[in-house]
């Protein structure tokens, strides 16, 4: 974190951030796209003179759309290993295999702000998110599903639930994935 601006931390501390074992939703907040680029950005310069893709994925890459307020970054190469170290020294920290493997941020301890999942490039699970994202992007009808999906889930399962959340989602992303081929 020690790369970081204090006026960009005080944008995150605004715009994301969701305290461990809680579940909300926000409407969609523009600087999302802003932070993502920030964050690209700080990534591509640890990464210098290595091949990857990186990706705004998730509902806040979807403008319009209710999200918990943590960037979701997708992340694809055969680096693995000099990325995680760059990853771990940029202030992730590296949760394991979970969708690709996993590395969140936190700030004040127990506040997660991006959740960055590294892909190797022949995964289908990062082909997923994009097609799941850009199909979100484009239809407003969907959206509109996909929000009251997620609201529903948000009021019957609270904040013990946020185990729950990803998994009340899974049959949506799937029919929308299959209409996609």
């Amino acid at each position: 974190m020690e790369n970081w601006t204090p006026n960009l931390m005080t944008s995150i501390d605004t715009a994301l951030g969701l305290r461990q074992a809680t579940l909300s939703l926000r409407e969609h907040d523009p600087r999302w796209a802003d932070l993502f680029e920030t964050e690209a950005s700080l990534i591509s310069e640890a990464l210098a003179g290595v091949t990857f893709e990186i990706d705004h994925i998730g509902s806040t890459a979807v403008p319009g759309l209710q999200a918990k307020p943590v960037l979701d970054i997708a992340l694809r190469s055969t680096e693995e290993t000099q990325i995680a170290a760059a990853l771990v020294e940029l202030g992730y920290i590296d949760r394991g295999m979970r969708s690709g493997r996993l590395f969140i941020r936190l700030r004040d301890g127990d506040v997660r702000t991006h959740n960055l999942h590294f892909y190797q490039p022949d995964d289908p699970d990062y082909a997923d998110q994009i097609t799941f994202r850009n199909a979100l992007r484009s239809d407003p009808k969907l959206r509109a599903q996909y929000v009251a999906l997620k609201q529903n889930l948000v009021k019957n399962l609270g904040d013990t639930g946020r185990g729950q959340y990803a998994d009340g989602k899974t049959d949506f992303v799937k029919s929308v994935l299959q209409k996609t081929l």
